[in-house]
């Protein structure tokens, strides 16, 4: 019985040995296991307005990521500098390990002059703030508008023709400009692709024809008046032309010219299609096949040189009912 009880004594005793040694080796584990410090990267690191006129204004958007394995409580944003503002800054946040927040500086100069500042965030479980660099400029507001060729001559045509020419309209200034009226005297002359309410950023541009179609003979010539309300005079493009009453003498010297026109099917079962032309973009639009057209393509012999035409297809149900226009198609004819 001694013998077994001092056995029993050292199984213990080996038992409370084991117990106290993996104690003592879990302590320097727990130690050496310490979470890093957390942290956190903004991007961009730094933000510059650049240039913005005064009394208008820019925003930038950043992006705060934590970068460490904790949660980070974002516990303040702040702005400083003159002209420097935060929208839609939604603190305190909880932002869990690897998530990101957006937010966005707004740059509102109120003088034509340099400005600096800083975006600083704080959090209690930062070592210390995290400061974002702003900078940015005020200057002033400068409309300009050009209109480039700044005039059209169209040499002379044959009365009854049509021709276009090409005038890019560049907004120069550094401040969006929107087009009040476009406007033109003479009936000679016509424009298409500019109208009342286009608008323009800076260093935008828009191209737009301007048509010549003499009914009489003789010279003819007017202005073309672009205004918009944050220009103190209009751009005006000076336009000319003459026409004259060709004589013919003989068949030969007419050139001929025709326009073949193919389209698609229609998706449902129709009788035919029926062709419109027109010498104005968006119409109004004449109908010059004389009756239902049964094939895929159509050709118009009645053009004249020099002229400039718009072309539509409409679809024919037996009843006579018809779709809407097709997309509009263009065909400039040679002038010889």
């Amino acid at each position: 019985m001694f013998r077994l009880f001092r056995s029993h004594q050292i199984l213990v005793a080996a038992l409370i040995i084991s117990t106290a040694i993996s104690g003592c080796a879990s302590a320097p584990a727990d130690k050496s296991s310490a979470a890093p410090a957390a942290k956190i990267s903004v991007v961009p690191s730094i933000i510059d307005f650049k240039s913005v006129v005064v009394g208008q204004k820019n925003s930038q958007a950043l992006k705060i990521t934590n970068s460490s394995a904790e949660s980070i409580d974002l516990e303040q944003l702040r702005v400083s500098g003159s002209g420097f503002t935060l929208s839609s800054a939604k603190v305190p946040v909880i932002l869990p390990a690897g998530a990101q927040v957006s937010v966005t500086v707004v740059f509102a100069p109120a003088s034509t002059s340099d400005a600096s500042g800083s975006l600083v965030i704080s959090s209690s479980d930062l070592k210390a703030p995290v400061s974002v660099p702003l900078s940015g400029s005020g200057e002033k507001a400068t409309p300009a508008l050009t209109a480039s060729p700044a005039s059209l001559n169209f040499g002379t045509r044959a009365v009854k023709s049509s021709t276009s020419q090409s005038v890019t309209l560049k907004n120069t200034g550094n401040i969006a400009l929107s087009i009040s009226s476009v406007s033109l005297a003479s009936s000679a002359f016509s424009t298409s692709g500019l109208a009342k309410g286009v608008s323009l950023s800076p260093d935008q541009k828009v191209e737009f024809q301007v048509w010549f179609h003499p009914t009489v003979a003789g010279n003819s010539s007017s202005t073309i008046t672009v205004a918009t309300s944050s220009l103190p005079t209009p751009v005006q493009l000076s336009v000319a032309g003459s026409a004259t009453n060709s004589t013919v003498t003989s068949p030969s010297s007419v050139p001929s010219h025709s326009v073949t026109l193919d389209w698609g099917p229609s998706t449902s079962t129709v009788a035919g299609y029926h062709i419109y032309r027109s010498e104005s973009s968006s119409g109004p639009f004449q109908r010059v096949s004389n009756s239902v057209v049964g094939s895929l393509n159509y050709r118009d012999t009645s053009v004249q040189p020099g002229g400039h035409y718009y072309y539509v297809v409409t679809a024919v149900e037996a009843d006579g009912s018809e779709s809407i226009y097709s997309n509009e198609v263009a065909a400039e004819i040679p002038s010889t």
